[in-house]
């Protein structure tokens, strides 16, 4: 089996990677990334009482309430901007049109029909439900140090803040040596990225094979600006930019 790592890239990291790896041991537990390997086996003991993306393997104490902090936060935010859409449709009139404006300045012209409008919504919302689960089928987020992806993922480099293996169960993989994961807003918009990829199976959208990037590099955070909004409406970067 090969696993591919879906990340996010922001300002201090380079682009996502997204390569290939033949499957290894993990590097922190030297057990395997394979679709039968659920939270070390063991769902039940990998779950945080306070709900969110569940406690998995990597975390000290201290890094994990930095991530639960910075997931909650991201929650809110996509919470708040999905109800503020569903409000704006059942009102109509003036509200519905500064909603209609205010989608179009992030999604682009045209894109604010009332259809487009309640998918964003619904999908905000399903990424902060993930988000703030409390159930033991959440999704894990285990910590690991940008060395240890690397070393899982030859490609992804040390300097991705996260990721989302493409096979397998869900999860989420959080780099907690990453200069980014001491920046709580930095950390949840990686949060809620995520998401989008774990949750929602969207793509990073490319123009001419570069990915879009609200925080990457200069070419990716034009294409960023100038992409499609058919594109836009399924691109993690765009709805955690609504989002936040």
């Amino acid at each position: 089996m090969r696993a591919v790592l879906t990340c996010v890239a922001l300002v201090f990291s380079f682009a996502a990677h997204a390569s290939t790896d033949p499957v290894q041991a993990n590097p922190n537990t030297g057990q395997n990334f394979n679709r039968y390997w659920y939270a070390n086996n063991n769902p039940y003991r990998f779950t945080d009482p306070d709900g969110r993306l569940s406690r998995g393997e990597g975390w000290t104490d201290k890094q994990w309430r930095q991530f639960d902090r910075a997931q909650q936060s991201a929650a809110g935010g996509l919470e708040k901007s999905a109800g503020r859409i569903n409000d704006a449709l059942a009102a109509g009139g003036k509200s519905l049109q500064r909603a209609e404006r205010s989608f179009e300045r992030n999604f682009g012209a045209g894109t604010a029909t009332p259809e487009n409008m309640a998918k964003a919504a619904s999908d905000m919302g399903a990424m902060a439900a993930a988000l703030r689960d409390t159930s033991a089928s959440a999704i894990p987020a285990h910590g690991m140090t940008g060395a240890a992806l690397e070393a899982a993922y030859p490609g992804v480099g040390s300097d991705t803040l996260a990721g989302v293996p493409t096979s397998g169960p869900p999860q989420v993989l959080v780099n907690v040596s990453h200069p980014g994961f001491n920046s709580r807003s930095t950390l949840a918009w990686g949060a809620g990225h995520e998401t989008g990829h774990a949750v929602l199976g969207y793509k990073d959208q490319r123009m001419n094979g570069i990915p879009a990037y609200k925080f990457g590099t200069p070419q990716q955070q034009e294409i960023f600006r100038t992409l499609p909004g058919a594109q836009r409406l399924i691109n993690p970067d765009h709805l955690m930019d609504y989002g936040r």
